[in-house]
């Protein structure tokens, strides 16, 4: 998946595909796949038809409280998870804002951005030029995780009990479909308690993280005590090619990143390792990216989103700073100008 949309970059033409379908009244139904509208479907997202759907609250763009609880058992909803950055995503924009505009008195739509590496006023702006109507608000990252989410769009489609009746992430035939059977009139079998998605503890500095990244099942971020210092870069196999287009400060920011923490590999003085999303990243992508980023740089795949999770990191690229007795020390993001002479300070201590 992440190769075929880094093949929409190198044409030199997904800029202009992209500007073609904000601006176009729908995307073709069935889009072909070396269309920017197409993205292959996941088998797995059938294992959600049936579940109940999470308990979340947000704030949207324009201010207004959205209580996902609430709105189940009224009426069905429509959650599209969706990225700034994402292709697929923004050439599915007008026929989502038209689906909208059809079925707005039927079903309650939400748009969810996911919120990673994403800022308000981004997608604020993005909103705006994309002329979205419906609701809009930023997940925190607990809803991608609910649903497991490795590639965007995604199409959640909730049914009047509050269970999940459709999952997807194409926008032609089968969710025009799906939007129609469940504005069919059928038996009420009563509103079921929604999921309890929970809030996931972040490390606070000077938290002993040990325990926790010695367990990973993907792979231990450092093994146990070695009574070295560490790093870990959290970062995405793409954000340097896929990003130099799109959002070509992010990618600029990730190879920075990189080479800081190749630099300082290479002095001996910090254990690292580099944490990878699993958005939009595939088994076959690690080979490639643990050759770009060295042998000496220990690479994990984080399937599950604990790890990002756990940290708190919602911006690419960040760096965490742990010391030899296994404690958080501090946490370093992109926008820090001083990110170099934070780490070499960290270093340096005793």
């Amino acid at each position: 998946m992440y190769r075929s949309l880094c093949r929409l970059i190198a044409t030199g033409s997904a800029v202009f595909s992209i500007s073609q379908a904000l601006a176009a009244e729908a995307p073709p139904p069935q889009p072909a796949p070396d269309s920017p509208a197409f993205i292959a479907e996941d088998p797995a997202l059938s294992a959600l038809i049936g579940r109940a759907a999470p308990d979340l609250r947000y704030t949207t763009l324009d201010n207004h409280t959205v209580d996902l609880g609430a709105l189940y058992g009224h009426k069905p909803v429509y959650l599209k998870l969706w990225a700034t950055y994402c292709i697929p995503c923004r050439a599915q924009m007008p026929e989502y804002e038209a689906l909208y505009r059809e079925y707005a008195d039927r079903i309650t739509f939400v748009a969810v951005d996911i919120g990673f590496g994403e800022k308000p006023e981004k997608v604020a702006a993005f909103v705006a030029r994309a002329g979205l109507t419906m609701p809009v608000v930023i997940d925190d990252g607990r809803l991608s995780n609910w649903l497991q989410i490795k590639a965007t769009p995604l199409h959640v489609l909730i049914d009047s009990t509050g269970r999940v009746a459709y999952t997807g992430h194409q926008d032609g035939p089968a969710l025009q479909a799906a939007l129609d059977r469940l504005t069919r009139p059928a038996p009420s079998t009563g509103r079921i308690a929604p999921s309890d998605v929970g809030q996931q503890a972040v490390f606070r500095i000077g938290e002993n993280v040990a325990s926790f990244a010695e367990s990973k099942v993907s792979g231990p971020l450092f093994p146990a005590p070695t009574h070295h210092k560490h790093a870990v870069l959290f970062t995405a196999p793409w954000c340097e090619s896929y990003l130099k287009e799109l959002e070509p400060r992010t990618a600029r920011h990730c190879a920075m990143f990189r080479a800081i923490a190749q630099r300082s590999v290479s002095t001996h003085a910090l254990r690292w390792t580099a944490v990878a999303s699993r958005l939009w990243t595939e088994e076959s992508d690690l080979a490639p990216f643990q050759k770009q980023l060295g042998p000496d740089i220990n690479l994990v795949l984080d399937r599950n989103a604990s790890v990002f999770a756990r940290f708190g990191v919602r911006q690419i690229p960040a760096i965490a700073l742990i010391d030899a007795n296994g404690r958080l020390q501090d946490m370093i993001d992109a926008d820090d100008a001083q990110a170099e002479r934070r780490l070499t300070a960290f270093t340096k201590a005793p």
